[in-house]
């Protein structure tokens, strides 16, 4: 069945690599920032170039087009036509998810599901189609299930926009979804194993949902793992020793660059992600 899915995904990112010219990510800055809104003071240090883009990234640095999208994507109109583009390329995964099979939207905590000795809540990437996305949920939950054996797995995908402008924002659109199910899932479920994860910006709303939560709620998550994180390789607030940090050695968007091919690729890494939250999980 995974290596089904595997298949499925190949040709799903052969599709994809026909419109990488316009599924653009502009470069984080090298210093996260909570706010918002960038204010006019701190532009200049915000938009700073990067400094620590390793040697085999240089061809995708934060440059001048990296810094002009960030700009207009802090205006009304420049964040509008950015996210016109996304409205494009939802459907269209979301097409490729229906002839292949695969489902995009999990909501077994929406749901109120029976108690899974394992919970999983995960936050999609910009663009990505239902609340799981395509890319790389999918085949992480499949390998999960699979080394799970007879345990029980539950999946809820975080409620959020997932647009360009919202990546410009660090994934702050996400971490009131996020921050809820992870509540719910340890209050109504306390036996539970619970595994917090996401991919692309949905690792940023992985980190700001850390940054929010209180340390008492935090010690009782499992396991933590983002793919193709652009805050690698950062450590995540209250996650230390049970997090997995996984990122493409030539996926710019870890280092503050441009979508790669390496950026979509995230589905080879499911059988390795599947074991270390199984091993967490029975720690």
């Amino acid at each position: 069945m995974f290596l089904t899915l595997r298949i499925q995904h190949a040709a799903f990112l052969f599709c994809i690599s026909a419109v990488s010219s316009t599924a653009f990510v502009y470069g984080l800055p090298a210093v996260a920032s909570n706010r918002l809104i960038v204010e006019r003071d701190s532009v200049a240090h915000s938009l700073s170039p990067r400094v620590d883009i390793p040697k085999a990234l240089s061809r995708f640095p934060a440059g001048p087009l990296n810094q002009f999208l960030r700009i207009i994507s802090t205006l009304p109109e420049g964040s509008a036509a950015l996210d016109a583009v996304g409205k494009g390329l939802t459907p269209l995964q979301q097409s490729l998810a229906d002839k292949v099979g695969i489902v995009t939207t999990r909501n077994d905590q929406a749901k109120n599901a029976s108690c899974a000795d394992v919970t999983v809540v995960f936050a999609r990437g910009t663009t990505e189609p239902g609340n799981i996305g395509l890319v790389t949920g999918p085949p992480f939950f499949e390998a999960l299930k699979k080394q799970l054996g007879n345990k029980s797995l539950a999946l809820q995908g975080v409620e959020y926009p997932a647009t360009f402008a919202g990546f410009n924002k660090n994934g702050t659109e996400g971490v009131p979804s996020m921050t809820a199910f992870i509540n719910q899932a340890i209050t109504s479920c306390p036996d539970t194993r619970v595994v917090v994860s996401g991919y692309s910006q949905g690792a940023l709303v992985v980190r700001g949902t850390a940054e929010a939560l209180p340390a008492d709620v935090m010690s009782k998550v499992s396991s933590v793992v983002t793919f193709g994180d652009p805050r690698n390789p950062t450590a995540i607030t209250g996650a230390e020793g049970k997090t997995l940090i996984v990122c493409h050695e030539d996926d710019a968007v870890c280092s503050g660059g441009f979508i790669t091919v390496d950026h979509l690729t995230y589905a080879d890494d499911a059988d390795s992600a599947a074991r270390f939250v199984v091993q967490k999980a029975e720690s």
